[in-house]
């Protein structure tokens, strides 16, 4: 057999494989999902997602365990709009108990 006749019947293991990891590629830094501007410097725990150590891309709180529970914004907005307003709850409560009702006339 020639060698062209024996190409076609190599399985396709035998041929060479490059692995990315041994590629080095300096574009590959991710950014901020939510600035894009900045290198991530922590994970959200919530979602997942990578953020900068810049105020309006992260919220961090104290955890238990003497560490840092860290969210993004997009997960605070989201906590934040299931949030009941107590302010207004409070003003409606105190409306409802002193304003008479009116009395309906003819």
């Amino acid at each position: 057999m020639n060698k062209m006749a024996l190409n076609q019947y190599r399985s396709i293991s035998e041929y060479r494989s490059v692995s990315l990891d041994c590629i080095n590629i300096d574009n590959t830094i991710d950014n901020c999902n939510e600035c894009n501007d900045r290198k991530i410097s922590v994970e959200c725990d919530k979602c997942g997602n990578g953020v900068c150590n810049n105020i309006e891309c992260q919220w961090a709180f104290p955890h238990r365990g003497n560490t840092t529970y860290t969210i993004c914004n997009g997960c605070y907005q989201d906590i934040d709009y299931k949030l009941i307003d107590f302010n207004h709850l409070l003003i409606y409560k105190f409306l409802k108990r002193n304003v008479r009702r009116r009395r309906i006339s003819c």
